[in-house]
């Protein structure tokens, strides 16, 4: 029992003068004159630099600093101010001269560097944050617009160059004026062929048999088409939006003109002709101003966190979507990396359209955004019933047990004039990038902010 108190009696001694030493310590730390403060410090940091440093300096730099921080803690432990004073200057020029100084930036590296990390920082967001997309055509409409380009007769009604400035801006107009200075004929292969342009654009360039081209700053559709710059009408070119009655006439044309006298496009079995490749000096091409795609950013992230859910605006590549690129090399054009539907089918879905409706599992579909099409109101037209989803036609979006293959069902919003899932067929789960989060630009399109 004895030995039990005494041996407790010792520990709580042995607390009580760690307890008084260490109070002691800070008490004398925090009364010590300035000088002392920064003396410490400065061995403490000499240390440190030792240590992180050590790879880089030979032995004798080593035992010479070791020495001067042996020096200026002697100097500090003595209360000798002046000598402590130069051995801290000592100590500070020959860890300073240890190693080479290093070349200062120059105003170009300084802002070389800046840019560089910048542009890291911009590439990590990109590829796990989000992802600026551009939408080009108006498969999406009146949702989210595509590149709309809209004909006028004359030059003269183009605003003066401050107006066309600020148009630049807040809306992504732009202004061309194409027209032939001498007599031209289309090349008698893909004369007409839409590519991306910096990823974000869409360009359209008309080929001449002479070797020469015209660009114009928008997708082909927007040029060939009648609600756009109406090219497609000078050449004789079968556009989305002809009449029945400009069809059986382009028929008609197609069988009474000479293979020699026509342009084509796309594939021998699947031939699109140009009836009227002939154009003369002062022929329009396009005369208007073309009003940009939304410029939207997609989220990268949630889709890792959650089940994409029906109804939502999403954005996917088309890799491996065989059906998008084979049409698009049949017209001599790239298909394009990205597209951007509503999510109308998840895995498991079976979808059919009956009047202009959707409906999912045998129900009308009743998410707010898919409502919203069905109703055919504020330039909604409903849903049209075509290739795999004719009218009474079951499609299903399959389920699979294998990592990144379940499949999703994509549709336009203006599905009058959408190439979506009805035609290419199902997105596979490794092609979903993520939902469309926001409009971007341009401010004055109406659809600025949230997409729903």
């Amino acid at each position: 029992m004895n030995l039990i108190n005494n041996k407790n009696l010792n520990e709580m001694q042995f607390f009580y003068l760690a307890g008084i030493t260490t109070l002691t310590a800070i008490c004398a730390n925090m009364f010590a004159p300035r000088w002392k403060k920064e003396a410490k410090l400065l061995n403490k940091a000499a240390r440190k630099f030792l240590h992180y440093k050590r790879d880089l300096l030979d032995d004798q730099q080593i035992a010479e600093i070791k020495s001067r921080c042996q020096d200026l803690q002697i100097a500090t432990k003595q209360g000798d101010k002046d000598k402590c004073d130069e051995a801290s200057k000592q100590l500070h020029a020959t860890c300073e001269n240890a190693l080479p100084r290093q070349h200062r930036q120059g105003w170009i590296e300084e802002n070389l560097e800046v840019i560089f990390v910048a542009v890291v920082i911009a590439l990590g967001l990109r590829a796990y944050v989000v992802q600026p997309f551009r939408i080009p055509t108006g498969s999406m409409q009146p949702t989210l617009n595509g590149i709309v380009a809209t004909s006028v007769p004359s030059a003269d009604q183009f605003p003066n160059i401050a107006s066309r400035t600020i148009q630049r801006v807040t809306r992504g107009r732009k202004y061309v004026d194409l027209v032939l200075e001498e007599d031209k004929r289309l090349r008698s292969e893909n004369p007409v062929i839409e590519k991306p342009y910096f990823h974000f654009f869409t360009h359209t360039y008309i080929y001449f048999d002479d070797g020469t081209k015209l660009t114009f700053p928008g997708p082909k559709s927007a040029l060939m088409n009648r609600n756009g710059m109406g090219f497609g009408s000078l050449c004789g070119y079968p556009t989305a939006d002809m009449s029945q009655q400009e069809k059986d006439q382009y028929r008609l044309a197609m069988l009474g003109t000479s293979t020699s006298k026509i342009s084509l496009e796309g594939s021998r079995n699947r031939p699109i002709a140009y009836t009227q490749p002939e154009l003369a000096a002062g022929t329009v091409i396009a005369r208007g101003f073309i009003d940009t795609g939304d410029l939207i950013l997609v989220d990268k992230i949630s889709y890792n966190f959650r089940r994409p859910d029906r109804g939502e605006v999403f954005v996917f590549d088309t890799r491996d979507i065989n059906k998008i690129h084979s049409e698009a090399a049949k017209n001599g054009g790239t298909a394009g990396s990205h597209y951007i539907k509503r999510l109308a089918g998840v895995p498991g879905d079976k979808l059919q359209i009956k009047q202009s409706d959707l409906y999912v599992n045998g129900e009308k579909a009743k998410e707010p955004g898919i409502v919203r099409v069905m109703s055919q109101e504020d330039g909604y037209q409903g849903y049209e019933p075509s290739y795999r989803l004719q009218a009474g036609k079951i499609f299903k979006a399959r389920k699979s047990n294998m990592p990144g293959m379940n499949e999703y069902i994509a549709l336009g919003d203006n599905s009058y004039n959408s190439s979506d899932s009805r035609f290419f067929g199902t997105v596979k789960e490794f092609n979903v990038i993520g939902p469309a989060a926001f409009v971007l630009w341009p401010f004055s399109s109406g659809h600025w902010g949230v997409i729903k």
